[in-house]
C-alpha cells in the first residue's frame, strides 16, 4: 500500500463504522462543497441586489446548491451509517466471511470497507492489494482519501501489497473470497476492468466467492447524489465483466436502495 502512514487529519473521525462514510463523504469532496457554498452565498447576495424579478432565480438557484450537498450527506450517513448493521455486513452474511480462510481484499486507498469486513473475519491471512494507478485514476477526491486514510493498525494476518489490474501479486486457485467495496468503480476503461475480473477468475478457488459492494448509474443514485452518478456504471455492465470472467452470481440485492451488492461465484471446471 501507498497510503500515507501518517494522516494529516481527522484519523479518529475516519476510523469510526458509527459515522465514518459521511464524514469521509464531506472530506474527500470538501472543494466541491466548497464551491456549493461558495455558490450559493454569490447568488443569494446577487439576488439581494437586483430588481424584481430576477432575485427570485437566483435564490432558487441558491437554494437548489445548498439542497444537493445537504441531500448528499444525509443520503451518505443514511446509506452507509445508519443503524447497527452497515452494507460490508450485510456482504460478509451473504459470502459467508466467517468460512473463509485467505480473504483478498482490492482497495485503491479507501480502507472504510476493509475496517469494516475485518472484525468479522476472525482467522485466516487477510491480503490487501492496492491498485491505485495515478495516471488512470486523476480523480482528486481519491487522491485526498489516500492522503487522510488513517493506517491499519498492524496485525500478523493483515499483508499489504501492490497490484495491477492485469497482474495480482497471487497465485492461481487460492482466495477462498475476494472483496472489492467501492473501488471498481475507479477504473475507468474497460480493458481494465475486463483484466481485473480475469484475474479474479484465476486466483478464486473453485467455489471461491467474490464480493461487490458498488452504487449504480441509476435514478435512485441520481436523485441522491446528482450528476455525481455519472462517476459509477450500470449494474447491466457489472453483470457483462463477470459473465465474461466466467463468474456466477449467485446473490445480487440492494442495500437501502442505493447500493448493489453481488456475490459471484467461480464454479469448478
Amino acid at each position: 500500500m501507498t497510503v500515507k502512514s501518517q494522516p494529516r487529519f481527522f484519523p479518529n473521525l475516519l476510523s469510526n463504522r458509527h459515522y465514518s462514510g459521511t464524514v469521509s463523504t464531506l472530506l474527500y469532496n470538501w472543494s466541491i462543497f466548497a464551491g456549493a457554498l461558495f455558490f450559493s452565498l454569490v447568488t443569494l447576495i446577487t439576488g439581494m441586489l437586483l430588481p424584481e424579478p430576477w432575485p427570485w432565480l437566483f435564490w432558487i438557484s441558491s437554494a437548489g446548491v445548498m439542497s444537493l450537498c445537504l441531500s448528499i450527506l444525509v443520503t451518505s450517513y443514511l446509506v452507509y451509517d445508519r443503524g447497527q448493521q452497515h452494507e460490508y455486513d450485510r456482504l460478509a452474511e451473504l459470502g459467508q466471511v466467517d468460512q473463509a480462510n485467505v480473504i483478498v481484499d482490492i482497495t485503491c486507498g479507501k480502507l472504510r470497507g476493509t475496517r469494516g469486513l475485518l472484525p468479522r473475519f476472525k482467522g485466516g491471512h487477510y491480503f490487501l492489494i492496492d491498485i491505485y494507478n495515478a495516471e488512470k485514476m486523476p480523480d482528486s477526491a481519491l487522491r485526498r482519501a489516500r492522503e487522510l486514510e488513517p493506517p491499519l493498525q498492524a496485525e500478523r494476518r493483515i499483508y499489504q501489497r501492490p497490484g495491477q489490474t492485469h497482474s495480482l501479486p497471487l497465485p492461481h486457485n487460492w482466495a477462498d473470497i475476494i472483496y472489492c467495496s467501492f473501488s471498481l468503480h475507479e477504473l475507468h476503461h474497460a480493458a481494465d476492468r475486463d483484466a481485473l475480473f480475469a484475474e479474479f477468475a484465476r486466483v478464486l478457488k473453485p467455489g471461491g466467492r467474490l464480493l461487490i459492494a458498488e452504487h449504480g448509474r441509476d435514478w435512485f443514485n441520481f436523485a441522491a447524489f446528482g450528476p455525481g452518478v455519472f462517476s459509477y456504471f450500470s449494474p447491466t455492465m457489472w453483470q457483462k465483466h463477470l459473465t465474461k470472467a466466467g463468474l456466477t452470481v449467485q446473490t445480487h440485492e440492494r442495500w437501502r436502495s442505493l447500493v448493489h451488492l453481488w456475490v459471484a461465484t467461480r464454479e469448478p471446471r
